[in-house]
Protein backbone atom coordinates (compact mmCIF):
# COMPACT_ATOMS: atom_id res chain seq x y z
CA UNK A 1 0.00 0.00 0.00
CA UNK A 2 1.18 3.74 -0.43
CA UNK A 3 2.12 5.80 2.29
CA UNK A 4 -0.68 6.45 4.35
CA UNK A 5 -2.11 9.75 4.07
CA UNK A 6 -2.91 12.26 6.83
CA UNK A 7 -6.35 11.06 6.27
CA UNK A 8 -5.69 7.52 6.42
CA UNK A 9 -3.36 7.27 9.33
CA UNK A 10 -6.71 9.19 11.37
CA UNK A 11 -8.74 6.29 9.98
CA UNK A 12 -5.93 3.62 11.68
CA UNK A 13 -5.78 5.77 15.01
CA UNK A 14 -9.86 5.47 15.19
CA UNK A 15 -9.56 1.93 14.09
CA UNK A 16 -6.93 1.34 16.90
CA UNK A 17 -9.06 3.01 19.50
CA UNK A 18 -12.16 1.54 18.50
CA UNK A 19 -10.62 -2.04 19.06
CA UNK A 20 -8.69 -1.06 22.16
CA UNK A 21 -4.85 -2.08 20.86
CA UNK A 22 -1.75 -0.07 19.94
CA UNK A 23 -0.31 0.39 16.43
CA UNK A 24 3.40 -0.45 16.66
CA UNK A 25 6.49 2.52 16.16
CA UNK A 26 9.92 1.04 14.89
CA UNK A 27 13.20 3.38 14.44
CA UNK A 28 14.82 2.88 11.81
CA UNK A 29 18.24 4.14 10.42
CA UNK A 30 18.37 2.11 7.12
CA UNK A 31 16.99 0.46 4.20
CA UNK A 32 17.61 -2.47 5.84
CA UNK A 33 15.83 -1.70 9.00
CA UNK A 34 13.09 -0.33 7.62
CA UNK A 35 12.41 -3.52 5.37
CA UNK A 36 12.92 -5.58 8.67
CA UNK A 37 10.03 -3.34 10.10
CA UNK A 38 7.53 -3.55 6.98
CA UNK A 39 8.11 -7.66 6.96
CA UNK A 40 7.01 -7.47 10.61
CA UNK A 41 4.14 -5.49 9.88
CA UNK A 42 3.36 -7.76 7.13
CA UNK A 43 3.77 -10.91 9.14
CA UNK A 44 1.75 -9.57 11.48
CA UNK A 45 -0.66 -8.31 9.24
CA UNK A 46 -0.71 -5.49 11.42
CA UNK A 47 -0.51 -1.58 10.23
CA UNK A 48 2.59 -0.03 11.54
CA UNK A 49 4.32 3.60 11.96
CA UNK A 50 7.72 3.74 11.04
CA UNK A 51 9.72 6.33 12.32
CA UNK A 52 13.23 8.22 12.01
CA UNK A 53 15.02 10.29 14.74
CA UNK A 54 17.09 13.07 14.07
CA UNK A 55 20.36 11.07 14.97
CA UNK A 56 18.99 8.45 12.67
CA UNK A 57 18.16 10.77 10.04
CA UNK A 58 21.78 12.22 9.55
CA UNK A 59 22.94 8.69 10.10
CA UNK A 60 21.53 7.47 6.80
CA UNK A 61 22.57 10.28 4.92
CA UNK A 62 26.17 8.97 5.23
CA UNK A 63 29.40 9.58 6.97
CA UNK A 64 30.18 12.51 4.49
CA UNK A 65 26.88 14.40 4.03
CA UNK A 66 25.76 14.07 8.06
CA UNK A 67 22.70 15.94 6.79
CA UNK A 68 19.43 15.37 8.91
CA UNK A 69 17.32 16.65 6.32
CA UNK A 70 18.42 14.92 3.42
CA UNK A 71 18.77 11.52 5.48
CA UNK A 72 15.11 11.65 6.03
CA UNK A 73 14.08 12.82 2.65
CA UNK A 74 16.10 9.51 1.19
CA UNK A 75 14.31 7.40 3.51
CA UNK A 76 11.13 8.64 2.71
CA UNK A 77 11.60 8.41 -1.08
CA UNK A 78 12.96 4.67 -0.62
CA UNK A 79 9.87 4.36 1.84
CA UNK A 80 7.59 5.41 -0.42
CA UNK A 81 8.80 3.17 -2.86
CA UNK A 82 8.61 0.03 -1.10
CA UNK A 83 5.66 0.27 1.24
CA UNK A 84 3.91 -0.16 -1.90
CA UNK A 85 4.77 -3.44 -2.41
CA UNK A 86 3.32 -4.49 1.12
CA UNK A 87 -0.41 -5.33 2.18
CA UNK A 88 -0.32 -3.13 5.10
CA UNK A 89 -0.95 0.72 5.87
CA UNK A 90 2.40 2.47 7.05
CA UNK A 91 3.09 6.01 8.14
CA UNK A 92 5.98 7.80 8.22
CA UNK A 93 6.98 9.62 11.72
CA UNK A 94 9.72 11.81 12.64
CA UNK A 95 11.09 10.82 16.68
CA UNK A 96 10.88 13.19 19.35
CA UNK A 97 12.48 16.32 16.91
CA UNK A 98 14.49 18.57 19.61
CA UNK A 99 12.75 22.13 19.45
CA UNK A 100 16.10 23.25 18.66
CA UNK A 101 16.01 21.15 15.37
CA UNK A 102 12.28 21.53 14.29
CA UNK A 103 13.02 24.37 11.74
CA UNK A 104 16.09 22.41 9.81
CA UNK A 105 14.30 19.03 10.55
CA UNK A 106 10.95 19.85 9.03
CA UNK A 107 11.51 22.04 6.31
Amino acid sequence: MPIATPEVYAEMLDRAKAGRYAIPAINVTSSQTLIAALRGFAEAEADGIVQVSTGGAEYLSGSTVKDMVVGASALAEYAHVVAASYDVSIVLHTDHCPKDKLDTYMR
